[in-house]
């Protein structure tokens, strides 16, 4: 049975390989900055789930299970889209874990994981992957505004 505490689990199709696609709008809180952010992944978003190394799987779990890939599919929106800093992504990842009940023992060594290696995945994104899924992103800040309007004009919204 599934710890999952976000509203709804977020809903994949497999793709070719290791991929998944977002079949749904998906929606989670990301309040590791100074404003109260909710994160709008849309369909078509592009994941590989948490990127556990398969030596790993016995120990942390497949990257799919059900309580970690909403976290995955956020932390993968938040690095791609480049949205916020690597390690906001990161910090972010590791809330969203706790919410689902992860255990503090295998979330933290996960979080140590993306804290460690994550920069390769970072520096791997080309200026065009980032555009397609900032396609696929928007940020929704409590109380709008200003912020709300900068984050926009850096994606070339209105």
């Amino acid at each position: 049975m599934s710890k999952a505490v976000f509203p709804e689990k977020p809903i994949v199709r497999p793709l070719a390989g290791t991929d998944y696609v977002l079949a749904e709008d998906f929606y989670f809180p990301a309040n590791a900055w100074e404003w109260n952010v909710v994160v709008h992944v849309m369909p078509g978003f592009r994941t590989d789930g948490a990127s556990i190394p398969r030596l790993l799987w016995p120990i942390f779990g497949s990257p799919y299970d059900p309580d970690i890939i909403a976290a995955a599919i956020g932390h993968d929106a938040l690095y791609r889209g480049r949205v916020v800093k690597r390690k906001d992504a990161d910090d972010i990842f590791r809330d969203m874990m706790e919410k689902n009940g992860i255990g503090a023992w295998k979330r933290r060594r996960i979080w140590l994981g993306v804290r460690l290696f994550g920069w390769i995945a970072w520096l791997r994104h080309t200026p065009d992957g980032v555009a397609e899924a900032r396609r696929h992103i928007s940020l929704a800040f409590a109380g709008g505004g200003k912020k709300q309007q900068a984050y926009n004009s850096k994606k070339g919204q209105p």
